[in-house]
């Protein structure tokens, strides 16, 4: 099994570095890995995406049904 990253001084710095201020998300926005952190995703300027909590949660769902969770 991959080691679980879970660093909120590098999420925070990643974040910084794409544009957040004070690397916060804005309020109705979530952090989405790409490649999901368990299938060894890092937590990287390109590997992290903020988007809508209603679309982060249709792409979950979906991969749920592909069989990728």
């Amino acid at each position: 099994m991959a080691k679980i990253e879970r660093s909120r001084k590098k999420l925070q710095r990643v974040l910084k570095q794409k544009g957040y201020p004070g690397g916060k998300v804005p309020k109705g926005k979530v952090i989405h890995h790409i490649k999901p952190v368990a299938d060894g995703g890092k937590t990287t300027k390109k590997n992290i995406r903020v988007i809508s909590a209603g679309k982060h949660k249709r792409i979950h769902k979906n991969r749920a049904k592909r069989g990728k969770i």
